[in-house]
């Protein structure tokens, strides 16, 4: 053991005579070696008069065979009989007492034990004794006291052999303690506290997750990269407060293990703080995965439960024994409306006292109440009635668990309806009688045994039978004998009933003629009880005017015919010339409602003729009725046509579509001048109006695009001269000097190179935006650190920036993107030039490398004339320029921007402007960066 070193404890110990004799948990690490065996300390440190000690201190000497055990107020929690008989001590049992009192004459002890507990190990020895005194901590950092090992020195010679005893011994322990770490069931870990970083893990994490212990102190990111994806974000979070406040934690979280399931476990940690700072994290992760699932289970139970409940219709209360209110629903509250905060008490007595007082009779219920409750097998059902009218039926049953009775369940079902539906069958029976008594047709009804159930008064009057021969369950046989002679043909009459007495659910429709020359209708049909017939209904009704009428009215249906056909052949003719005429045409009468309409003028609304006959102009063109409307109004009140108007709008058949059509409105009169309706023609002008729209839209993108190519051509012609002047004029002097032996001056051969770069640099944009507009712009991708492009290409630049300030900040660490260097470099470097460009009074010039979660973000911003508002959609488009930017004052040929839209694009970023008239303006963009 090392001067220095001390003893942190991991695991759970349960120890008689320990303070709350409980378990504890905690996670620490070994440093030095020793021996470790399953002996606990003597019985006697579990004396009554002994203060209790902290189970863990003493669990830790006991596996450390520890001569001497001190808690952290120095007293004594455990001594060897050997230690108290050298220190002379012979009084009561030392355990209890203050160390220096029992062992005061061993000063070389009490210097080693006052230094360890200060939290440091520390040696004492003697001639032929010496001590080693650890200080022991708990799971929480907290220190507990100090356990003292003692060894006989033998001198120099015996040094080494005792160096190697003692490492052997501290071997075992180490191993013990490592035993007994892996024998906890969960995963005991250690890690930093500001990387999260595995420093121990026990062997546990193999077969819980799957993943060796080495790899979880091998993968930096190993905790955070096998949380659940779900669970990531505020793990991390949560864990990062916690540390950050320095408080011991515990939490819930999902892992993914090596075979891809799904680990739930509860992660107990402790922060130990080293310097005021969080240092270390400890903490054990329990398997609770189980527990999840059967504590799901019965959420889902209890849930389908409480749900069937409140789903129920009824109101349901359940007590128990003892005549507690162990649940019900929210029905049960609402039929007796009692508050939320009176059932919060689950007190019967008083739910019972609100409910009284809502009864008329609050004594009987009352009475009824204690009888069911007393009598503990009885089911009961009974009826009740409310103050404010309501009618309850209340049933109740006792509750069972197994055999046993356990409490009562009352139901209660709101049943005031049914008992005012039974009142209103009563009237509706009582008026029914009546009503069948009024009918103007004769009635009788037999049952399925040919005996009269019923009939009504006008069947006695039609038959003019007595009230003897219909009486109530008489053969029907007899009234018919008796009613027989009244018809022509008695005979016939009776066996056609006696066919209609089978039992049958056919319906019989007939007529009998009297012998005076009545003639009475009747009709026959059976009488059902649910899907069972019980007997049969006979109506019988004077139809003698109505046969007299009905052949007066078929003579009249013979002449209707006969104008009905040629009334059909006329309006055939008007449909052949409506369906085939070529323009629309439709007939509205005066409430504005089709009347007639052929095909065409149903296709531009979209329908066809059936479903346009019969609507309104309103309901079946809403988009143009109100332009509509007001014409055909007009033609009706005036009598006057509407020829040849153009209208335009849209139209059900094409929505969203404008189309134009010429329309006329007549006047349709009767041979007596009345005016009956409005005839409507219209005629299709969409296509020709589109047509000629087509025609004024190319003339105009023909003129812009003569304009665009005038202008470019200007525009090429001026920025390909302006190089070549300056390089032709310098070329001349170069001419002249070599011709008269005259030195060259290398300012003039690098303006002229500048010059050939400039021109160079326009011919690159032509051929660019050629291969640009033709899709075919070479970007070769290959993985590149972003930074160190955008570092090296704002070096470039500067020496350029003569006249203004180049600022460049980044707040990211490398990105790494996929890309085309030299085009990226290109984007930059145009950006730059424009940023330079139009800030022709100077100023600064701002770069700038952010990261906005998977992208890099570049900025570019300048001071300089800004970009008019109306004119920024337009920026990143083939030779536009600003107005505000003309080619005299800035060059240029337009290209730059549109060739750098498409090279980011096809980086998959995105660039943009933001700019203000007069105050710059920021250019940005943005690319994917690799995971």
């Amino acid at each position: 053991m090392k001067p220095g070193g001390c003893c942190r404890f991991v695991g759970v110990t349960r120890q008689a005579g320990v303070t709350g004799g409980e378990a504890r948990m905690g996670t620490a690490s070994m440093h030095g070696h020793g021996a470790a065996q399953d002996a606990s300390l003597p019985a006697e440190t579990a004396h009554t008069a002994v203060p209790p000690f902290p189970g863990m201190l003493l669990h830790v000497g006991s596996c450390l065979h520890a001569t001497l055990v001190v808690d952290s107020q120095k007293r004594i929690a455990w001594v060897d009989d050997a230690l108290t008989l050298a220190s002379g001590w012979n009084g009561n049992p030392p355990e209890g007492r203050c160390a220096r009192e029992v062992l005061g004459t061993l000063p070389w002890l009490m210097e080693a034990l006052d230094t360890a507990l200060t939290g440091k190990a520390a040696v004492g020895s003697t001639d032929r004794v010496k001590a080693f005194v650890l200080p022991v901590f708990g799971e929480e950092g907290q220190f507990l006291g100090a356990c003292a090992c003692m060894s006989t020195s033998e001198g120099s010679k015996g040094e080494p052999a005792l160096r190697e005893a003692l490492a052997r011994e501290l071997t075992r322990t180490q191993r013990q303690y490592e035993e007994l770490i892996d024998a906890i069931d969960g995963i005991v870990w250690e890690a930093d506290a500001s990387t999260f970083r595995f420093t121990f893990v026990s062997r546990q994490a193999e077969r819980l997750l799957g993943y060796p212990p080495e790899q979880w102190r091998r993968e930096p990111d190993f905790w955070v990269k096998h949380l659940h994806p779900e669970d990531r974000e505020w793990a991390c979070s949560f864990c990062l407060k916690a540390t950050h406040e320095g408080r011991p934690h515990q939490l819930e979280y999902r892992m993914v293990a090596a075979d891809g399931s799904t680990v739930w476990l509860r992660d107990i940690v402790t922060v130990l703080v080293e310097d005021g700072r969080p240092a270390r994290l400890r903490g054990i992760m329990v398997d609770i995965t189980e527990q999840r699932r059967a504590q799901q289970q019965l959420e889902r139970t209890v849930s389908l439960l409480r749900t069937t409940l409140e789903a129920t219709a009824d109101g349901v209360l359940v007590t128990n024994l003892d005549r507690r209110i162990t649940a019900y629903n929210r029905k049960f509250q609402e039929l007796w409306h009692i508050p939320d905060e009176l059932m919060a008490h689950r007190d019967d007595g008083r739910t019972l006292a609100f409910v009284l007082d809502q009864l008329p009779h609050p004594e009987p219920f009352y009475a009824r109440v204690q009888e069911i409750c007393e009598a503990l097998e009885e089911e009961s059902l009974d009826i009740l009635e409310l103050r404010d009218g309501r009618i309850l039926e209340r049933y109740s049953c006792p509750q069972r668990q197994g055999d046993t009775i356990i409490g009562r369940i009352w139901s209660f079902r709101d049943v005031t309806a049914e008992h005012r539906a039974r009142e209103h069958l009563e009237h509706t029976l009582s008026l029914l009688r009546a009503t069948f008594d009024s009918i103007a047709d004769g009635v009788i009804v037999v049952s399925q045994d040919q005996r009269i159930t019923t009939s009504n008064k006008r069947f006695q009057k039609l038959w003019g039978l007595p009230d003897d021969v219909l009486l109530e369950n008489l053969d029907v046989m007899k009234a018919v004998t008796a009613a027989a002679p009244l018809l022509k043909d008695p005979e016939q009459f009776v066996t056609r009933l006696r066919e209609m007495f089978v039992v049958s659910d056919q319906e019989y429709v007939d007529t009998v003629e009297f012998r005076d020359g009545r003639i009475l209708e009747h009709t026959s049909l059976p009488q059902r009880l649910g899907n069972t017939i019980i007997g049969r209904i006979w109506s019988y009704r004077d139809v003698t005017q109505e046969r007299l009428a009905k052949a007066e009215q078929e003579r009249l249906l013979v002449a209707e015919q006969s104008a009905r056909e040629r009334l059909e052949e006329s309006l055939a003719l008007l449909d052949t010339f409506l369906n085939n005429a070529p323009i629309g045409m439709g007939f509205l009468n005066r409430d504005l409602r089709y009347l007639r309409v052929n095909d065409a003028l149903a296709a531009l609304h979209g329908k066809n003729r059936e479903e346009e006959v019969g609507q309104t102009l309103r309901e079946s063109t809403p988009q143009v009725a109100s332009v509509v409307e007001p014409l055909m109004r007009r033609v009706l009140e005036t009598g006057e046509p509407i020829i040849g108007l153009d209208l335009r709008g849209e139209v059900p058949a094409t929505p969203g579509a404008l189309r134009s059509w010429r329309v006329s409105y007549y006047p349709v009169r009767t041979p007596r001048g009345g005016i009956v309706g409005v005839g409507a023609v219209v005629v299709e002008l969409t296509a020709e109006r589109q047509a000629q729209e087509e025609r004024e839209r190319l003339l105009r993108e023909a003129h812009e695009a003569i304009q665009v190519r005038d202008d470019f051509l200007s525009v090429a012609s001026h920025e390909l001269k302006t190089p070549l002047t300056p390089l032709k004029l310098l070329l001349q002097t170069l001419k002249l000097r070599c011709a008269s032996g005259q030195p060259l001056p290398p300012r003039l051969a690098e303006k002229a190179l500048t010059q050939v770069d400039r021109l160079s640099g326009l011919i690159s944009d032509l051929l660019d935006a050629s291969l640009v507009e033709a899709g075919q712009l070479p970007v070769e991708c290959e993985p590149m650190p972003f930074r160190e492009l955008v570092r090296e290409v704002v070096a470039n630049f500067r020496p350029a920036c003569i006249h203004h300030t180049l600022e460049y900040e980044e707040h990211t660490e490398e990105l790494v993107i996929q890309g085309d260097r030299e085009r990226l470099a290109q984007v930059l470097m145009n950006l730059l030039e424009n940023a330079l460009k139009y800030s022709p009074q100077g100023g600064p010039i701002h770069v700038a490398l952010t990261q906005t979660r998977n992208e890099a973000l570049v900025s570019i911003s300048d001071s300089g004339i800004g970009i008019p508002e109306d004119e920024q959609a337009h920026l990143f488009e083939r030779f536009f320029r600003a107005r505000n930017a003309p080619i005299s004052g800035f060059g240029g040929l337009g290209l730059g921007l549109y060739i750098c839209r498409d090279i980011i694009e096809r980086h998959g970023g995105r660039i943009w402007v933001e700019s203000e008239l007069g105050r710059g303006s920021t250019f940005r963009f943005t690319l994917p960066v690799r995971a």
